[in-house]
């Protein structure tokens, strides 16, 4: 009986955890490349940002922009038999790639806040965000702040970003018309988002950054806005699998 139960714990299939981490290191594998070619040019930017400036940091988040078509174009018939031969579905497939996405996103958005940090450490003036969407402050500002709803608001425009054009790069093999899609998306919805603070400077003919109850506040509306767009992905990336699952050739192409 002992026997039996043991050989039954033996064949049980994996857990979903264990499952997203081979998924996970599957993605990473067969993207070496870009992963360290990404990993590079943060290191490249923090140390111009030490030596130099970090005026031109924000740029990095364009190649941020572009992650979810530099994994989605790099798919083959040849990877997806590979992910089914170790006992990947498809849903496996998605799940890995948002984490993988979304790491490498987080590094470039700390990467830039990193540079605005150290600006802030050599006392020149604070610029917190990616660009072309940054806030400005003065040395004797609320600088730290700054920074942190810099980096919150970037994080905000790539998941927004994600949400839009995410699926043509995961549930199908992305043309690079999606590349050239990716980045006018991103300034719209960076746009979109700037409108509320836009109309607060208008109607209260204030700057919404006066004072640290006004950054508190801002950042906190920030945080909440990051949680409710992860939701949104996640909720995406569902939609994502089913569609996948309806249509058995949709990934490669």
């Amino acid at each position: 009986m002992t026997s039996t139960h043991a050989s039954h714990d033996l064949a049980a299939p994996p857990t979903e955890e264990r499952r997203l981490g081979l998924a996970v290191r599957t993605e990473l594998r067969l993207n070496a490349g870009r992963v360290v070619t990404t990993l590079i040019a943060c290191a490249a930017v923090l140390l111009w940002a030490a030596i130099s400036t970090d005026q031109f940091a924000g740029v990095l988040t364009l190649w941020a922009v572009l992650a979810w078509y530099r994994y989605g174009r790099a798919d083959t018939i040849e990877r997806e038999e590979l992910r089914a031969s170790l006992g990947l579905s498809r849903a496996d497939r998605v799940r890995g790639r948002v984490v993988v996405v979304l790491a490498e996103q987080a590094a470039v958005v700390l990467t830039v806040a990193g540079g605005a940090l150290l600006s802030v450490q050599l006392g020149r003036e604070t610029v917190g965000g990616a660009a072309p969407f940054s806030f400005t402050g003065d040395p004797s500002g609320p600088q730290l702040g700054i920074v942190l709803a810099g980096t919150l608001f970037s994080a905000m425009a790539l998941l927004g970003t994600g949400i839009v054009v995410g699926g043509e790069c995961i549930v199908r093999r992305p043309g690079r018309s999606v590349a050239v899609l990716s980045v006018p998306v991103y300034f719209l919805i960076g746009v979109l988002f700037s409108l509320p603070l836009m109309l607060t400077m208008i109607v209260q003919n204030a700057d919404p950054w006066e004072g640290g109850i006004g950054t508190t506040v801002m950042v906190a509306l920030f945080v909440a806005a990051v949680l409710l767009l992860l939701l949104g992905l996640r909720a995406r990336a569902r939609r994502w699998i089913r569609e996948l699952d309806s249509s058995p050739r949709a990934v490669t192409r």
